[in-house]
């Protein structure tokens, strides 16, 4: 999960590292309540936003309501504003560029570090520095600069204590010289901040209460943000974590093992045309099943569900789950005030699934087509595919 800027640097000050003095305006009406100059910045997941209008600096009321005004639902890299950041303007002596993350080659973490700070640091030289978790202090003995070792510190202690998979600060800014900054701590102020933390790491963290997102340059759906909550308040196996809507007219329920892309390639060599991508797996209880069947069937048009999974699952109980799914058609029907009547194409295998056939065979309720194992995901995806393309033409 990426954290927005100011959501990053409420992680900082807590820990200790100066912010620049500021607030986060969520509307309009919000008032401001520091002198000017200012800086507006607008609060989305992706970078450059200087270069797309994101980043302006503002030093009148006059010039302050103007560009909130256009900054709010401004489209930057993609993604709209609904929030903003407003800060004091902080006199700079000298800029840095720092990051932690995790490298891939080597399995281990490691801060990069430039004394050249700010935008364009990919054409600049980056020094790189393994981390030891468990002695941070000899490996910060490596790191060469003019910042101080127990800043440093800190910062390297909030990477690890937050569970995150990136911490950078761009720029890392000594302050110019002012002994009413010195006086309040202020020598070293980050003056922004991206974090990106391990959404498995959540358990782990009570006060993790951060509101749903998307990825960078993408405002999430409103069933975008449904599924996802749905992992978030129960951690027991996963329903939700991963969707995405998609334009199609099929709505999709698939079932780990790496299957769902596959069956996702297969829908649409076979003509179908999906209207999500989402899995769930590690044996969900059938209320996350029921969640995530109702998200994916709050969308109109839709002309068919295809429940996919492996061929055989080892450890998820295939009648608690499709146990799940009837419940989430059940409760979708009332709740939409609609009646189901398209096609649903069934294929699972796995624990208990001769218990949920029998089940689904007294089922009179749905328009259900029970398919085993043996079936493959092509031909499954080709059953579906004809399915719904019956009823839409039958259906308009």
């Amino acid at each position: 999960m990426i954290l927005y800027e100011y959501e990053g640097k409420e992680i900082l000050q807590k820990a200790g590292i100066a912010i620049p003095n500021g607030q986060t305006l969520h509307s309009l009406e919000d008032r401001v309540n520091f002198p000017f100059p200012l800086i507006i910045k607008a609060q989305v997941l992706s970078g450059k936003r200087a270069d797309n209008g994101g980043i302006i600096k503002v030093s009148s009321e006059m010039e302050l309501v103007e560009n909130l005004e256009e900054l709010f639902g401004k489209i930057v890299n993609k993604e709209t504003v609904e929030k903003v950041l407003v800060e004091e303007v902080v006199e700079i002596e000298q800029e840095y560029y720092l990051s932690l993350s995790y490298d891939t080659d080597t399995r281990g973490s490691i801060l990069s570090f430039s004394q050249s700070g700010g935008t364009g640091i990919e054409e600049r030289g980056v020094r790189i520095f393994p981390i030891d978790p468990l002695n941070i202090p000899s490996s910060l003995e490596l790191v060469e600069g003019d910042i101080p070792k127990d800043l440093l510190t800190k910062i390297t202690q909030v990477f690890f204590d937050s569970d995150a998979l990136l911490l950078e600060i761009n720029p890392l800014v000594k302050v110019a010289s002012d002994k009413s900054q010195e006086s309040r701590g202020r020598k070293w102020v980050a003056l922004d901040a991206k974090i990106k933390l391990d959404d498995y790491a959540k358990a782990r963290h009570e006060d993790w209460n951060f509101p749903p997102r998307g990825v960078p340059g993408y405002s999430p759906t409103a069933n975008e943000m449904a599924a996802k909550r749905i992992d978030e308040e129960d951690y027991r196996g996963t329903a939700g974590s991963a969707y995405f809507d998609l334009p199609g007219d099929i709505a999709i329920l698939s079932s780990g093992g790496g299957v769902s892309l596959t069956a996702l390639d297969a829908l649409i060599k076979a003509g179908g045309k999906p209207a999500n991508f989402t899995e769930y797996s590690g044996n969900p209880p059938k209320e996350k099943v029921a969640k995530l069947t109702k998200v994916v069937l709050n969308k109109p048009n839709i002309h068919g569900l295809w429940v996919i999974g492996t061929v055989v699952a080892n450890f998820t109980d295939i009648f608690e789950t499709l146990s799940g799914l009837m419940d989430g058609l059940r409760q979708a029907q009332t709740e939409l005030g609609t009646k189901f009547d398209f096609p649903i194409v069934i294929r699972r295998g796995g624990p208990r699934v001769d218990e949920a056939y029998t089940m689904l065979k007294e089922v009179k309720d749905f328009d259900l087509t029970l398919l085993g194992p043996e079936t493959s995901v092509s031909q499954a995806a080709e059953i579906m595919a004809q399915k719904a393309k019956e009823y839409e033409q039958k259906h308009g």
